[in-house]
C-alpha cells in the first residue's frame, strides 16, 4: 500500500547527557521551554507548534525526526505501511497521535497528527524595511535589544546515511517527498544527495525539509531553524559570539535553496542552523541534477570549512 504526503517537519528528537546544558544552548539559540520533566525537555519557537525540539536525557545521539500527517485518515493510511506501528496516543506534552517507522539507518520516523497548538509568541524583530525605491517605514526608528533572538520554526533536518538509494526510496515512497535538487559524484547516474521537499501541489513549501547525504557514516548532519529576517539572524550571530559555543560556518547565502545561513555547534558538537529568505517551491519546479560541489557553493560568504563535513 502506498504511503502518504507529509506536510512539514514537526520536530527532531535527540539525546544529551545534561538537560541543563542542552536547555541553555537552545535558549541561547532562540528556542524556549514548553515542558520539562526529569528525563526530557520540550522546546518551541515563536510559531504555534507546541514543540519543535525534544531532548531526552542520555548519551549524546540523534534519534530521529517527526513529520506532520495532513489528516487523521493519512495517519491510518501510513499505519498500513510495512514496518509501521499501529496508531498510538502520544504520551508526551502536546498530546496528539503518532505512527512510528524506522528508516534504513535505524533512525526513528514519527508521523504525527493532532498535537496541541499554542498561541504564537511575538516575533523578536519585525519592522518595515526601506529599500532604494520603496520607503514604508516613516517616523519609526530601528532599535534592537541585544540578547538571544527567537526562532520561528524548525525548517529541515540533514541526515548522513549509509545507503543513499535505500534511504531515498524509503522517504519518498512512505512520506511523499520529492527532490528539489539531486547531486551526483562523477557520473550523473551516481546520485548521492537529495534535497527533498514536501509535495504540497500548487501550495508552496520550503526548498528542502529532509536532506539525505549518502557520504560517510550514518548520523546527524544538522538541524535548521527559520529566523524572522536578516537582522534577526545577524543579531543572533552577534549574541552567540559572546558565548562559548563554537561557530561552524557562515554568514553566507547558499546556492541550492538560496537561504542566508549561519551555523553553530551545541555542547556536543551537533550543528544547528539559523536561516532566512529561503526558496519556496511548488510542483511546477523541475528537479535539477548537479555535481556534488554545488551542494556546498555559496552566492556570497565564506567557503565551507574543512571540519564542517
Amino acid at each position: 500500500m502506498p504511503g502518504i504526503k507529509v506536510t512539514d517537519i514537526a520536530y527532531v528528537r535527540v539525546k544529551a547527557p545534561s538537560l541543563d546544558k542542552a536547555e541553555k544552548f537552545l535558549n541561547d539559540f532562540g528556542l524556549v521551554r514548553t515542558k520539562r520533566t526529569d528525563t526530557a525537555l520540550y522546546l518551541r519557537g515563536t510559531g504555534s507548534a507546541h514543540h519543535i525540539y525534544i531532548v531526552e536525557k542520555g548519551r549524546a545521539a540523534f534519534l530521529g525526526a517527526a513529520f506532520y500527517a495532513a489528516s487523521a485518515n493519512d495517519l491510518k493510511k501510513i499505519s498500513k505501511v510495512d514496518g509501521a506501528s499501529a496508531i498510538e496516543n502520544r504520551k508526551e506534552p502536546g498530546g496528539g497521535k503518532v505512527v512510528r517507522l524506522t528508516d534504513p539507518d535505524g533512525f526513528s520516523v514519527e508521523i504525527v497528527h493532532g498535537i496541541k497548538q499554542l498561541k504564537p509568541l511575538k516575533p523578536p524583530i519585525t519592522y518595515a524595511m526601506n529599500t532604494s525605491d520603496n520607503y514604508p517605514r516613516k517616523d519609526q526608528m530601528v532599535r534592537f535589544t541585544p540578547g538571544p533572538v527567537g526562532v520561528k520554526r524548525i525548517g529541515h533536518v540533514v541526515v548522513n546515511v549509509a545507503d543513499f538509494k535505500a534511504t531515498d526510496d524509503f522517504y519518498k515512497s512512505n512520506l511523499g517527498f520529492i527532490s528539489s535538487d539531486e547531486l551526483y559524484i562523477g557520473d550523473k547516474k551516481n546520485i548521492c544527495v537529495a534535497f527533498n521537499r514536501c509535495d504540497r501541489g500548487k501550495k508552496s513549501t520550503d526548498h528542502h525539509t529532509f536532506l539525505a547525504v549518502g557520504l560517510g557514516e550514518p548520523g546527524l548532519g544538522h538541524i535548521s531553524f527559520e529566523i524572522e529576517n536578516l537582522d534577526a539572524l545577524m543579531m543572533a550571530h552577534d549574541y552567540l559570539k559572546t558565548t562559548k559555543y563554537q561557530h561552524a560556518w557562515g554568514i553566507g547565502r547558499h546556492t541550492l535553496g538560496s537561504q542566508i545561513f549561519d551555523y553553530w555547534r551545541d555542547p556536543w558538537g551537533r550543528v544547528h542552523e539559523h536561516w532566512t529568505d529561503g526558496d519556496q517551491l511548488t510542483t511546477d519546479h523541475r528537479t535539477s541534477i548537479v555535481p556534488i560541489e554545488a551542494g556546498v557553493e555559496n552566492q556570497w560568504g565564506p567557503a565551507i570549512p574543512s571540519d564542517f563535513l
